[in-house]
């Protein structure tokens, strides 16, 4: 029986709180330590723009901004996602990246792709803003987990859309 979630908001000082919570730990993880070729895979680029980007000059060591490749995540198989090789072959690590994750299915699939390029578990960390305790996934760091089966998370830029009807 369906029933209508309650949404949770995630405001605009809420998420830049979040997305500082995830550079913390990434930098108290000790990961970034020692390489340079590190880049952030945005995935879902309609939604996760504004973490990747925050995520992107929190965590620079160069005092640049870290390298960030967008991949088009489908809704509802509408296509295959692709990664192209030749724009990953430059980095040794990878920040995989997605604003939430509610089944894990985004990052169980692009992580199996990244596994199929040679990356080893270890080059590879996942990342999001608040995840589902619905979730198959587990992401390395995430501040925020809540109720999938009661609610469903919005950020303060988002707008109404139908493509989850």
């Amino acid at each position: 029986m369906e029933h209508d979630m309650d949404a949770l908001l995630i405001g605009q000082a809420w998420e830049l709180k979040l997305i500082d919570n995830v550079a913390d730990s990434i930098r108290r993880s000790k990961w970034l330590d020692g390489d340079q070729k590190i880049a952030i895979l945005q995935l879902s680029y309609e939604y996760s723009g504004l973490f990747a980007q925050v995520l992107a000059h929190r965590l620079t060591q160069t005092g640049e901004p870290m390298p960030i490749e967008p991949v088009d995540i489908p809704y509802k198989n509408e296509f295959e996602v692709v990664i192209h090789p030749d724009k990953m072959d430059q980095y040794h690590k990878l920040i995989v990246l997605d604003s939430g994750c509610l089944t894990g299915g985004n990052f169980t699939r692009i992580r199996s792709q990244l596994y199929n390029y040679g990356y080893r578990p270890q080059d590879l960390i996942f990342v999001c803003l608040a995840c589902s305790t619905e979730s198959f996934f587990t992401p390395d760091h995430c501040p925020l987990y809540f109720d999938g089966r009661a609610s469903m998370v919005h950020f303060w830029w988002e707008c109404k859309t139908t493509k989850f009807d």
